[in-house]
């Protein structure tokens, strides 16, 4: 099964389907008995043990950033940076202070404790416009504008700290890590996910100047890219074709442009992961096709597919609804694409 996931991901141009729910346990007798219902060859835990790794403020509080809690049980930051001036004293400190320092012994510390053939996922990179965002206080949208110098020297650290971090964490994990850090697919020890949801709150011109170029450092220093962001639109189309060293594309068709347009458009570029959610199908931007259940949403995407489509489902918790998933298994078997329609049980 690894043998068939990498030659799927140096080949992007293959037509083929896979789908992973991290081989979890699942409410259907039926797949639970088979050796693999999913392609997931091998178990992936999240990164750290705290929850501190997976947190998507990681970050900016690792850059200095103060710690809130606006709910029980929830963490978020004050924003640091109030005033461009500000930005040129910003101290870029050694990725082994402060939050990223707690995360990278955690991994330590969780390389020691699980089984050898367990890997794990690599913890949540934002990209450098997301963690500026994060950063700065409400006056930050306009100073795009006002001052985009003192954004762009902002830029340039948060983006020198997260190539550090990403290989510090490559160092920590070595074999035993796994690039997807979302989606929560299979991949190798090789690459970074990247998620950029920003893209959806600026223009497709801000975009371009402030998350692009800084995301491709990111994809030069220590791709390939598992780029995500959760809303693609056409209008930005042109700016995810200008980032390099991807190899696999993330989006959530539930806030997203029809999934049939977005596979027109990057098949064959890199291998496309749309994750399936429970109740998916009853997003906003899907009520129009009105699709019966989640199986049915797969059934369109199937069905849309060029011939130089290759698709790497992550299945979250619709897992947990058995007859929808096990329809969905029999669309994906009667299609040659499941493990045991490949003959690998």
């Amino acid at each position: 099964m690894i043998e068939v996931l990498s030659d799927a991901y140096r080949h992007p141009a293959k037509k083929n389907v896979f789908y992973s729910a991290n081989s979890a346990p699942i409410f259907n007798q039926r797949l639970n008995a088979l050796t693999y219902w999913d392609w997931t060859p091998q178990r992936t835990e999240r990164a750290g043990i705290s929850g501190k790794a997976t947190n998507t403020c990681m970050l900016p509080l690792a850059l200095g950033c103060p710690s809130t809690a606006p709910s029980i049980g929830t963490e978020w930051v004050e924003p640091l940076i109030t005033d461009p001036a500000q930005v040129d004293a910003l101290r870029v400190p050694d990725v082994w202070e402060g939050r990223t320092g707690e995360v990278l012994r955690e991994l330590k510390e969780q390389l020691a404790t699980l089984p050898e053939d367990v890997i794990v996922r690599e913890p949540d990179i934002q990209s450098p416009m997301g963690v500026a965002e994060m950063m700065w206080d409400d006056s930050f949208y306009t100073t795009l504008v006002d001052d985009p110098a003192a954004v762009h020297c902002l830029l340039e650290k948060i983006t020198t700290f997260t190539i550090a971090f990403i290989k510090e964490v490559r160092s920590v994990l070595g074999s035993r890590y796994n690039g997807a850090g979302f989606p929560p697919i299979w991949a190798d020890n090789q690459g970074t996910m990247m998620s950029d949801d920003t893209m959806s709150l600026l223009s497709p011109a801000m975009h371009l100047e402030f998350s692009v170029p800084y995301v491709n450092h990111v994809a030069d220093a220590c791709g390939p890219l598992y780029y995500h962001s959760c809303t693609w639109r056409e209008r930005y189309f042109d700016n995810i074709h200008q980032i390099r060293n991807v190899r696999a594309f993330n989006w959530n068709p539930g806030n997203s442009d029809d999934p049939a347009l977005i596979m027109r458009e990057f098949s064959g570029k890199a291998m496309l992961v749309p994750h399936i959610q429970i109740n998916m199908h009853k997003d906003n931007d899907l009520l129009r096709f009105g699709f019966r259940d989640e199986a049915d949403l797969l059934r369109y995407i199937l069905e849309h597919m060029q011939s130089d489509t290759c698709l790497y489902f992550w299945f979250a918790a619709v897992v947990t609804k058995p007859d929808v998933l096990n329809a969905m298994y029999n669309l994906l078997h009667a299609g040659g694409y499941t493990p045991e329609a490949w003959g690998l049980l």
